[in-house]
């Protein structure tokens, strides 16, 4: 199939999606990407609140399951009815750990919480950051690393070139498309992404949706 007849065939598909013209593009870029495009047609946005309650919410996904994670994000709005720096400040640990959460998690939860109420952490500063700083600003915070601030930026604010090399999803759905013979390292991962500039948070979203 020609450039211009891969270009016809997805600019029909993705007709009316918001990001039609930087698919077109990111398919001109990797041919790799286009019978993922064709596979995962409405493939969604990872999409999470901003500040506190979208910090926690990638703090509670850390090294678990999208199921898990959402098992134990359920039974904390239950528990806490409003998921805030101060109501999470006076939840007992126990009632956090029936919600599914460890130890160390909880300790990670509540320190950010505290910050929030002593208002060390200023959110809307924070948004204003470019991807480097921002990160260098809020890992931080113990608990946050690269991962949880570049999902944060993708997720949360939404920025278009956000790339979590570190994902264990994202690495395995690499080896997929590019046929590799073992998971990509993390320096592979950056490397491997370079060409999906400036658009690698959607295909971060593409291939979340494949993995998963």
């Amino acid at each position: 199939m020609s450039t211009q007849q891969v270009n016809t065939s997805l600019s029909k598909i993705f007709e009316k999606h918001k990001y039609k013209e930087k698919i077109l593009y990111l398919a001109k870029k990797d041919k790799d990407l286009i019978n993922l495009f064709k596979s995962y047609t409405n493939f969604g946005e990872y999409s999470r609140n901003k500040g506190f309650k979208g910090l926690l919410q990638l703090i509670i996904e850390q090294q678990l399951s999208v199921a898990s994670a959402k098992a134990i994000y359920k039974k904390m709005k239950l528990k806490l009815k409003n998921i805030s720096p101060e109501a999470l400040l006076n939840t007992s640990d126990l009632d956090l750990k029936e919600c599914g959460l460890s130890k160390q998690k909880i300790s990670y939860l509540k320190g950010l919480a505290l910050n929030c109420v002593n208002k060390e952490i200023n959110f809307k500063e924070l948004h204003k950051l470019d991807d480097e700083l921002l990160i260098e600003e809020i890992t931080r915070i113990k608990g946050i690393g690269p991962w949880t601030a570049q999902c944060y930026m993708l997720a949360s604010l939404k920025r278009e070139d956000v790339w979590p090399v570190a994902d264990l999803g994202l690495m395995e759905a690499v080896k997929r498309i590019k046929n590799l013979e073992k998971r990509p390292s993390e320096e592979e991962m950056e490397k491997i992404s370079q060409i999906w500039r400036p658009y690698r948070s959607i295909v971060a979203n593409v291939l979340w949706a494949s993995y998963d």
